[in-house]
C-alpha cells in the first residue's frame, strides 16, 4: 500500500512573509502548494498568520501522517472490536490518496 503518487516527504513549511507560505520537498524544485491570505487586514494579521502557520504545519505533516496511518492499519489488520476504527482509518487513507483501498 506504500505506492503513493504524491511527492515523497519530508515536506517543509517555508514562511515567505506573514501572509505567504509554501510547502516544499527536497525531491522537487517547485512548491507542493502555496498558502496565502489575500483578505487580511491590519487587525486580522496576527490571527491570520497563526492560522496560516497551523495550516502549513498540518499540510507539511501529511506524508508522515499518511504513512503512519497506513502502517497502523497494516499492523493491526482486522482486530475484534476495532472495526469502526479500521473503517475510519481506511476512509481517511482513501481520501488522502484519492481512491478506495
Amino acid at each position: 500500500m506504500s505506492d503513493f503518487k504524491h511527492t515523497p516527504g519530508p515536506w517543509t513549511a517555508v514562511n515567505h512573509s506573514w501572509c505567504d507560505t509554501s510547502i516544499s520537498a527536497p525531491s522537487t524544485d517547485n512548491a507542493i502548494c502555496r498558502l496565502d491570505i489575500n483578505h487580511a487586514t491590519e487587525e486580522s494579521q496576527d490571527a491570520d498568520e497563526d492560522q496560516m502557520a497551523a495550516n502549513a504545519n498540518l499540510i507539511a505533516a501529511a506524508p508522515d501522517l499518511l504513512a503512519l496511518l497506513v502502517e497502523l492499519v497494516d499492523i493491526e489488520g482486522p482486530v475484534p472490536g476495532t472495526s469502526a476504527w479500521g473503517d475510519k482509518a481506511r476512509d481517511a487513507i482513501a481520501k488522502a490518496i484519492g481512491s478506495e483501498l
